[in-house]
């Protein structure tokens, strides 16, 4: 296979189709799941016993079967079909003893299709080739394959995978990237499962662990310096945005370039084999493109965050299967068809260093749509997002996060994102700003009601005064300001069992509907006798129209062991109220000014020589 050079250092090399008689190259294989995992994210059905940590060999007595129909073993074929060259799909597998294959097809509507059905024996020298199941041109209307296996005596399966004629079109190479911040249980499991890459995986090249925290106490994440081509860099914290744009740079400026630059968060559960898939299908894209993968709850193993998102009318987000079970056949039918997203989430995202270099840096946001702003700078740049679904890490969830200071970055992050893509989406108007502020306010969720305040007041103030201090002190004003108010009241243990549990709708209204049910609940809040004993419990994001104006409990976990005692307070209430208003006008009058500096700043907020202040570094 001869190599051509890229059009530039660090892009991806692009190989010459060259492929010897009978060779094969591996797609995606057949995983068994880590100890932990969901059984039904990676098998239909499976009475398999499995040794190591669940990328050894599966064994499998007679009459046993394994039906790989899960969210993690399906083959999207639909999504290679549309971004790969390949036009050849077969199944290999290396085993002893001898087993019955079966691969199955998906069409729309459910329909299922027998593709291959094989006695397999590793005493039959023709069980070395692979069994061919799909070429370009046939079998029409196949949307995503799965391979059944049943022994027909004892045997081992060391290998089961999806291969093709077709060789790879591009040489990938990459470098990983986390941003850390006093999150080690996590950090460390991560780490565990990509150091072996390091070794069995030549595309991956080095680790780059940014330490924006304390010092590691992790006696495991100590040992890291010792680790080759594991980089741990400790910096001041610059948030998340700061700690990616480190290894992005470091990347860029890497003595061994090259082409690709994967961005993982700190607080995930990862399966490292699906790094090793992404690499699989990046080698045969036709075209440079981002790959992202799924957020799945931690906290609910089998229920789907998001598979990126969609930026709509007035900057609302809309994630893609948010809420959906993963352990339902169904729902792997929410990617029959491939497509291509607005963002997608740094908890994994893949992206060509050729695309870095062209779309620049992240914006000095601290935290929170640093990702968003960049993934419309990536389609900006004529660079694909694509969701690949298989790609899967459980992150953290966002149920339980209900820190009111997140809600400033939120807003005022929006607002400049808005102002940085003015052709993307029309800025948020007037009513919609002062419905950020209401949203918090009516459910007395006081502090995130005044970190939306001071968010417009940034924003209006513009990139000379609020970026003025870097981050980490920006974030102790916002933060003392905050915390004026009085905190509310943390339940420890309540006694939950009687009350109703409350889980907020997402459905939407217009503007002027929910300006009006608004008013009602300010009014009920400031003119009805209130209650200190709260009515429910709320799990999730609390809405004013589920909320109602009551006294309630906001869980923090799962359980609602812990919850906050939230509970009306009018005067405060209604002075925030007020500024509101005053702030909402201001806005109305002076947005479009605002955003006219923002996005005249735009280019020296996200370059080198801004970041490498922030770093302390020097250029020539």
């Amino acid at each position: 296979i001869a190599a051509t050079p890229g059009s530039e250092l660090g892009a991806a090399e692009v190989l010459q189709p060259a492929a010897g008689p009978g060779q094969v190259y591996p797609l995606q294989q057949v995983i068994a799941p880590r100890p932990g995992a969901p059984k039904q994210l990676y098998f239909a059905a499976t009475s398999a016993r499995q040794r190591f940590k669940g990328d050894g060999p599966l064994q499998l007595e007679a009459g046993q079967t394994i039906v790989a129909d899960g969210f993690f073993n399906c083959f999207y074929l639909t999504w290679w079909i549309s971004h790969t060259g390949i036009g050849s799909v077969g199944l290999r597998c290396h085993a002893s003893g001898r087993l019955a294959l079966r691969v199955i097809g998906h069409r729309a509507g459910g329909e299922r299709v027998t593709l291959a059905d094989h006695l397999w024996s590793a005493d039959d020298p023709a069980s070395a080739a692979p069994l061919w199941v799909w070429h370009r041109g046939t079998a029409r209307g196949i949307l995503r394959l799965h391979v059944e296996v049943t022994a027909l005596g004892a045997c081992t399966i060391e290998d089961l995978g999806f291969v093709t004629r077709d060789p790879p079109r591009r040489d990938v190479s990459l470098s990983v990237g986390i941003c850390t911040f006093n999150r080690e249980e996590l950090l460390a499991a991560t780490m565990a499962e990509l150091i072996p890459l390091l070794d069995s995986e030549p595309a991956l090249r080095r680790i780059i662990l940014v330490n924006q925290g304390q010092s590691f106490s992790h006696p495991f994440l100590i040992a890291l310096d010792r680790v080759t081509g594991v980089e741990v860099i400790r910096q001041p914290n610059r948030g998340g945005c700061g700690g990616f744009a480190r290894t992005m740079i470091e990347t860029l400026d890497a003595a061994e370039p090259v082409s690709h630059h994967l961005i993982m968060d700190d607080d995930i559960l990862l399966d490292a084999r699906i790094v090793i898939r992404a690499v699989q299908f990046l080698r045969h894209a036709t075209r440079d493109i981002a790959l992202g993968g799924q957020s799945i709850d931690l906290e609910d193993r089998m229920r789907l965050h998001e598979s990126g998102a969609m930026v709509g009318k007035d900057w609302n987000f809309h994630p893609f299967g948010k809420g959906r079970s993963l352990a339902r056949r169904a729902s792997l039918e929410l990617w029959n068809e491939s497509f291509e997203v607005d963002y997608n989430g740094w908890w994994f995202c893949l992206m060509p260093v050729s695309a870095i270099r062209q779309a620049g840096l992240p914006a000095p946001f601290f935290l929170h749509n640093d990702d968003v702003d960049y993934g419309l700078r990536l389609k900006e740049a004529g660079i694909p997002l694509v969701p690949l679904p298989g790609l899967g890490v459980w992150h953290a969830s966002f149920l339980y996060k209900h820190a009111g200071l997140v809600v400033y970055y939120d807003l005022r992050n929006l607002l400049i994102m808005a102002s940085f893509h003015p052709g993307f989406a029309r800025r948020p108007g007037m009513l919609t700003v002062l419905g950020w502020a209401m949203f918090s306010l009516l459910v007395h969720r006081y502090r995130a009601g005044l970190s939306c305040l001071i968010a417009i007041e940034d924003f209006l103030a513009g990139p000379d005064v609020t970026f003025a201090v870097e981050g980490a002190l920006r974030n102790r004003i916002v933060r003392d300001r905050v915390h004026a108010l009085p905190a509310p009241e943390v339940l420890t243990d309540p006694d939950t069992g009687s009350l109703p549990l409350v889980v907020p709708s997402q459905s939407r209204i217009g503007i002027a509907a929910q300006v009006l049910a608004f008013t009602a609940i300010f009014l009920r809040i400031v003119l009805t006798p209130v209650s200190a004993s709260p009515a429910f419990v709320c799990k999730g994001r609390p809405e004013p129209l589920a909320i109602r104006g009551r006294t309630y409990l906001l869980a923090l976990d799962p359980a609602a062991s812990r919850s906050l005692h939230l509970r009306p307070r009018r005067l405060t209430l209604i002075r925030l109220t007020a500024r509101a208003l005053v702030l909402a006008v201001r806005y109305g009058l002076s947005g479009r000014r605002a955003a006219a500096r923002w996005q005249a700043a735009m280019p020296e907020l996200c370059s080198r020589e801004r970041w490498a202040r922030e770093f302390g570094q020097t250029r020539e």
